[in-house]
């Protein structure tokens, strides 16, 4: 009978071919790797690779388990999370998958009106790259952003709207003026994305806006982006609920860049029940739908901005003296 934990020997030397490069794959030593690929070979009488100059090519064996070997990889990965996310619960642990956006400016005021209630509990913030697996109990809860896939375990509340819009600061208006029409913004300095900045929608939007024109700066940092308009060096779309907070800011009324993603807040089944759990959800959803009530699509931007800032004739119109 072979030891199944071998498999993982087998997948690892089937991605990296070679025993020296499994080796460093797993974290450990080469002699190791082949002492466990020989001893699954002799449990299952058959090779499994054939050992060349140029390193090892499974047989059609090893092909053939190889789909096999990655189920039970799969279910050994979702049996060590869930185990974690057991743990993390009987240590009154909450652990929040959500982006770096919503982690610097929407979430520290979930989780202080969260301490009102709980206070008792520490609170894991994962920002990574690569979304938090719900299902395999890698985090919590998650806040997200815009479209999301579906799965029948996932418990989706859609708890907000975000906004976005172009912003400029009142010493940039004093400066260019009001832009009205997209070919007056394309005439003033403004600020585009880069790297995955560049993907969200409006800035994309900005981007195709500008065309052959060049842009005055390019971020690929939200924070960059945002001290950017601050600073009254260029005009940029920004999330209306972070914006609005920033009484410098006026909203311009160009619509291109106008775009609104619901905010999501996700759990596993599972978690349904789970009080710390439960008490995030409610006094997230209940902060979230007011703060939706207090950031409201800004439909009236011109008015907004030309209002705020007492404007009439040219810097009204886009037109700088």
């Amino acid at each position: 009978m072979y030891d199944w934990n071998d498999l993982k020997y087998l997948l690892a030397v089937i991605r990296a071919g070679s025993t020296a490069a499994a080796a460093r794959l797993l974290g450990v030593s080469q002699t190791t790797v082949a002492r466990r690929l020989d001893a699954l070979e002799h449990a299952l009488s058959a090779p499994l690779f054939e050992r060349m100059p140029e390193g090892f090519r499974p047989t059609q064996l090893a092909m053939e388990l190889l789909p096999l070997a990655e189920r039970i990889e799969e279910r050994a990965s979702r049996l060590s999370d869930l185990a974690r996310a057991h743990a993390r619960h009987s240590r009154q642990v909450l652990r929040i998958s959500t982006t770096p956006l919503l982690a610097a400016y929407l979430l520290p005021d979930l989780l202080a009106h969260y301490r009102q209630k709980v206070s008792e509990i520490t609170i894991e913030i994962d920002t990574s790259d690569s979304p938090a697996d719900l299902v395999h109990g890698e985090a919590d809860l998650a806040l997200r952003l815009g479209t999301l896939p579906q799965n029948p375990e996932i418990i989706r509340s859609r708890v907000g709207i975000s906004h976005w819009t172009l912003y400029a600061s009142r010493d940039f208006v004093s400066v260019h003026g009001l832009p009205t029409s997209p070919e007056a913004l394309i005439a003033c300095p403004l600020a585009v994305g880069e790297g995955a900045l560049a993907r969200i929608l409006p800035l994309q939007r900005l981007s195709e806006l500008l065309s052959t024109h060049a842009p005055a700066y390019c971020c690929d940092n939200l924070e960059a982006l945002i001290a950017l308009v601050r600073a009254g060096l260029a005009a940029a779309p920004l999330p209306v609920w972070l914006a609005n907070r920033d009484q410098t800011l006026v909203p311009l009324p160009v619509t291109t860049c106008n775009v609104a993603a619901p905010i999501w807040m996700l759990s596993h089944e599972r978690n349904r029940h789970v009080p710390h759990i439960v008490a995030f959800r409610k006094v997230a959803t209940h902060r979230l739908r007011t703060m939706r009530c207090q950031n409201a699509d800004p439909e009236n931007a011109s008015d907004q901005a030309a209002s705020s800032l007492g404007l009439t004739g040219p810097a009204a119109t886009g037109n700088p003296s």
